[in-house]
């Protein structure tokens, strides 16, 4: 990828997210709900452009705000031309970010593991215990019967 094309994308990226956070735009299903523009993907023909969104706290409610995002896509795309300067602005596809729920969702699995990990451990170490201490008595008793 070229430098170029990042840097297009980085600067779309902080432009889209002023937008959404001062932008003003007016649909109640935008309204009080935490959002977080975590990339953008440029076309190289620089026609089209994936906006990636991390809704926070809001599961059961994506659907209806990247319903929201995409009925005011126009509107976001009016405030972009006042702010970045390019000759034509790429089309904006709005899409849930799902990579960060995936990291969470595999922390949390290494952080089950780690504890069944520890777990087993524990009752590996415990057993160990256990016959080294009824290892000895069980000599002391068959010298005891001698």
């Amino acid at each position: 990828m070229s430098t170029r094309l990042q840097r297009i994308e980085e600067t779309l990226r902080r432009a889209i997210a002023d937008v959404l956070l001062f932008g003003g735009l007016r649909d109640p299903r935008l309204q009080g709900v935490n959002l977080g523009v975590t990339g953008v993907k440029v076309t190289p023909d620089l026609q089209q452009a994936r906006v990636f969104v991390d809704i926070m706290g809001e599961g059961a409610l994506s659907d209806g705000i990247l319903a929201a995002l995409r009925a005011a896509t126009p509107v976001i795309r009016a405030e972009l031309a006042h702010r970045v300067h390019l000759r034509r602005l790429p089309t904006l596809r709005f899409e849930r970010d799902e990579a960060i729920a995936r990291g969470l969702r595999i922390e949390e699995v290494i952080a089950e593991i780690h504890a069944t990990d520890a777990a087993h451990a524990a009752d590996a170490a415990d057993a160990e215990g256990e016959e080294a201490q009824s290892a000895p008595a069980a000599e002391a008793h068959a010298t005891d019967e001698d």
